[in-house]
């Protein structure tokens, strides 16, 4: 589930944010899955996206 839904954010259906509220358990994979694949970019930082949790 957490490497479908950062795919997800590399296409644009979804904000790395939003994912992150909604699925902060997988933030670890999710994170791996996006540098892995060249869109570390995308990783949005995590006091911003700590403070909207």
């Amino acid at each position: 589930m957490a490497e479908y839904m950062a795919q997800r954010v590399i296409d644009g259906a979804f904000t790395y944010t939003f994912i992150i509220i909604k699925m902060k358990v997988y933030k670890e994979r999710i994170d791996k899955y996006l540098t892995d694949n060249g869109r570390a970019d995308l990783i949005t930082d995590s006091v911003v996206t700590a403070y909207l949790v």
